[in-house]
């Protein structure tokens, strides 16, 4: 059979959920911020790989113009 609680002791266990939810909200938006970090450093990297193979590439068609 099923006890109710009562308000003291809701009030207690909402109080509860309230801190647990805001620390893994915490750990959450952390991570997230790290994660736009990683994003950020790839972006930078496909950004340098395509500038390099553009000019790898401006550099072969300029060889081949003037051969």
């Amino acid at each position: 059979m099923e006890t109710l609680l009562t308000t003291n002791e809701v009030a207690q266990k909402f109080a509860s959920h309230e801190a647990q939810c805001e620390e893994r909200w915490k750990t959450i938006f952390m991570r997230l911020e790290g994660m736009e970090k990683q994003m950020d450093t790839l972006q930078n990297m496909l950004l340098a790989a395509t500038g390099t193979v553009i000019l790898f590439l401006g550099g072969i068609i300029l060889t081949l113009l003037n051969g």
